[in-house]
């Protein structure tokens, strides 16, 4: 606000309370002022209340639309004539509208004109009318103008087609942040291209639940994050980001014999979530010296031998020789009498400074399956242990007389040695028998622990809470270990 514009509005403001029009005496800027906490409908209405407000609106610097334009080419003309560069331009389809790609096309290119900040596009589903149209063989495509000056795009269209300008159109230049979601291509290659050279300053890339697209190159000498999620049937991925630092895969690639070749040699951050039998020899993840941190990792503890989803994971741990931090889930189906403790299958981790162990015990005593991993992980010098939350079960080992999962009991007798963890995080404890037998042996073993963090389960009262803070002191034995104990959003004890 420029210096003595409060005043101004408020003298404004008293004014026409005496029945004194001084709002419209006020500059635009001001007027603009007062319009920005309005949203963008009620913003425009103000046109109405006189010829002196019929454009203040077009000052406005954000708009958010809550409904896809009814009139396309009225919304066209109004974009055009907007007196000011827009840094932010959303328009949903969440208040109704209809999702024609033809219509879309139409005021796309004023808006790409406008744009020099953020722009978003949600289209939820289309019309029943467009997806008709699509079956009879209609292109249901929305024309993508270039947006040159825009910072991020993100574009979401009900699984419509999408048709990137050609390269006679221009540059993206400024772009910055790239998240397509739930589109179609009829020819990938243009997307490639835009990528590779139209985009000189590209940073982040997001690309979900796309079809039709069987091969992806991403190839950017800019791109620091990127994130493939579910893009539906990719056979051939090959990617060449040399300063790429974080990169997401999630279910991209097909079961049957996929070729991924990873070339990101300053890569930071990986998280590859995968189906089973997704990472074999085909899939080449190049040098990754300076690699960091490896996204959730999942292993049922019990199941059928030589398990095709816990063979993938083995297979893609033994990749990496060292990395700082690991992220790993232990998953125990709710019935296993019928199935193999399949621990033993896991026989080696790269050499870890931070273990996130997650475990979703299902009701099942869950001590070996823990120990098992943390065995391998002797070096470690954080340990965050996070169990899954409230169930209906009254204690997380409640899994009745008989079961298997308490024949595996060497991790009560075994000798353990965390000669280097310093640190350690409990996340959703509960206090059942099972869950302090774990604690209580693991802190036996961590012999140079200096803190202790523990969260309990939302459905520990706080006198329970307490108690169970008494029984953590009495298990460290460790001198001088700085404790901090919360319940129930994480107030503290």
């Amino acid at each position: 606000m420029e210096p003595g514009g409060g005043g101004q509005i408020a003298a404004a403001i008293s004014g026409s309370a005496a029945g004194v029009d001084r709002l419209s005496a006020l500059p635009d800027d001001l007027l603009a002022q007062i319009l920005r906490p309005l949203g963008t409908p009620d913003a425009i209405r103000t046109s109405l209340v006189s010829q002196r407000w019929r454009r203040v609106w077009s000052l406005l610097p954000e708009l958010h639309v809550p409904s896809l334009p009814g009139d396309p080419i009225r919304f066209r003309d109004a974009l055009a004539a907007h007196q000011v560069r827009l840094r932010f331009l959303q328009v949903l389809s969440t208040g109704g509208g209809t999702a024609d790609p033809k219509s879309i096309s139409i005021w796309l290119p004023a808006a790409a004109a406008r744009v020099s900040g953020n722009f978003a596009l949600v289209v939820n589903q289309i019309s029943p009318a467009a997806e008709a149209a699509e079956e009879e063989g209609w292109d249901g495509i929305v024309d993508l103008p270039c947006f040159q000056d825009a910072t991020g795009i993100m574009i979401r269209l009900g699984h419509l087609g999408l048709a990137v300008p050609p390269p006679a159109a221009g540059v993206f230049a400024r772009l910055v942040s790239l998240r397509l979601e739930c589109v179609w291509f009829d020819d990938p290659s243009e997307l490639e291209d835009v990528i590779a050279s139209r985009c000189p300053c590209l940073q982040h890339l997001r690309l979900c639940h796309t079809l039709r697209m069987y091969t992806l190159t991403v190839s950017s000498k800019t791109l620091l994050k990127m994130e493939l999620e579910e893009l539906q049937g990719v056979w051939e991925l090959i990617v060449d980001t040399p300063e790429l630092r974080e990169l997401i895969v999630s279910r991209c690639l097909l079961d049957d014999d996929p070729i991924a070749v990873i070339t990101a040699p300053r890569l930071e951050s990986l998280e590859w979530k995968y189906s089973a039998g997704e990472i074999d020899e085909s899939v080449e993840l190049g040098e990754m010296l300076h690699l960091r941190s490896l996204g959730k990792l999942a292993f049922f503890v019990y199941g059928l031998h030589d398990l095709s989803y816990n063979r993938t994971t083995v297979q893609f741990l033994q990749r990496f020789r060292a990395i700082e931090t690991l992220k790993l889930m232990l998953g125990y189906l709710p019935e296993i009498n019928i199935f193999q403790y399949l621990m033993e299958e896991m026989n080696v981790l790269p050499d870890l400074a931070i273990l996130h162990l997650m475990v979703d015990p299902n009701g099942h005593a869950f001590g070996a399956g823990t120990f098992h991993v943390l065995k391998m992980c002797t070096r470690i010098r954080k340990l965050i242990l996070e169990l899954s939350g409230s169930s209906d079960l009254e204690e997380p080992n409640a899994c009745g007389t008989g079961c298997i999962c308490a024949q595996q009991t060497n991790w009560q007798s075994e000798e353990f040695l965390f000669a280097r963890l310093q640190e350690v995080e409990i996340r959703n404890f509960r206090g059942s028998d099972h869950e302090d037998s774990v604690v209580k042996r693991l802190f036996e073993s961590a012999t140079a622990m200096r803190k202790l963090k523990v969260t309990f389960d939302v459905s520990v009262t706080e006198s329970k809470a307490r108690e169970l803070c008494h029984m953590f002191e009495s298990f460290v034995t460790t001198p001088g270990v700085c404790m901090d104990f919360r319940y129930r959003n994480h107030t503290k004890v």
